[in-house]
């Protein structure tokens, strides 16, 4: 099992985002800021970070670009086959994250 802290990402992930949504970069450019400066990552620290900046804009009511759409139509289809039990995320943690991405996929259905 590989062990990762699902809450510890997202915090960072939306630490990241919203200092560059602070440095004044709209919600799309602070997207690409937070990917470009994390560097490459681990597919699940790829896959929880855009779930987490998307469900921002979908919380708050913004539309996505067709750039970020065409990196959360990739990371949806990683999603499908993501086994959850490879790691250590708790039943809640799952649960959660599941509804994060059925959050995503209406997000991009509907941009």
């Amino acid at each position: 099992m590989k062990n990762i802290n699902f809450y510890q990402i997202k915090y960072k992930t939306m630490e990241t985002f919203y200092d560059w949504v602070d440095y004044g970069s709209e919600f799309d450019i602070a997207v690409a800021q937070t990917i470009h400066y994390t560097g490459p990552v681990e597919e699940i620290y790829e896959i929880i970070m855009l779930i987490t900046i998307a469900t921002r804009f979908e919380r708050s009511g913004r539309k996505v670009d067709s750039s970020f759409k065409k990196d959360l139509e990739a990371i949806l289809s990683k999603c499908k086959k993501l086994d959850f039990d490879e790691y250590t995320l708790t039943d809640y943690e799952k649960k959660m994250f599941k509804s994060e991405i059925r959050e995503v996929e209406l997000l991009v259905k509907n941009s």
